[in-house]
């Protein structure tokens, strides 16, 4: 792969990793003003009681871009990572992925659980938001941020050898002893 084509992979990388921080902060956040325009209506409810009351249109308008950015974050950002990161960023792709996985397996019901009826991953998710917070949110906010953020430039090394010690004040013979 040339260079070129390389970098253009990356800079794509990292527009789709920060469109998925987008995405993560968009959705939570129609979540939250849904819940306090809940708590406006109803004075004695708590933003958690604002959250359970769950009308129709705003809970898959809040969760869904919410999942579509984690999506979008944890493939973007380990592109990215695995292009340009260093070692130990390669190495937290495997458990974001694998935490992930092991969330989407539950959501799209491959794991059955006796009280969830199909795969519904935004049903999912509402019902048990700090599971996909914990196992879909995270690794992607991870990845996506890690993937944003410069590699530190390693130190220099010099790879000089030591300079043998010599008297200022002496002066090499022609044999190359110093006279005393």
């Amino acid at each position: 792969m040339a260079d070129s084509e390389r970098s253009h992979l990356v800079v794509w990388a990292q527009r789709g990793a920060f469109l998925g921080l987008v995405l993560m902060l968009l959705g939570p956040s129609i979540l939250l003003v849904y819940a306090w325009i809940e708590v406006l209506n109803n004075p004695g409810l708590s933003l958690v009681d604002g959250y359970w009351i769950g009308r129709l249109p705003w809970i898959p308008l809040g969760i869904v871009p919410a999942l579509t950015g984690g999506v979008i974050g944890l493939v973007s950002g380990a592109v990215t990572i695995a292009i340009v990161g260093g070692w130990w960023r390669r190495v937290l792709i495997v458990p974001a992925f694998a935490a992930a996985a092991f969330w989407w397996s539950m959501a799209l019901y491959l794991y059955p659980m006796p009280y969830m009826q199909g795969p519904d991953p935004v049903t999912f998710a509402y019902s048990l938001p700090s599971s996909a917070a914990v196992f879909v949110l995270l690794p992607a906010v991870l990845l996506a941020g890690l993937s944003l953020t410069p590699r530190m430039p390693s130190p220099p090394r010099t790879r000089l050898r030591p300079i043998p010690h010599r008297e200022p004040w002496s002066e090499p013979t022609p044999e190359g002893e110093p006279e005393v």
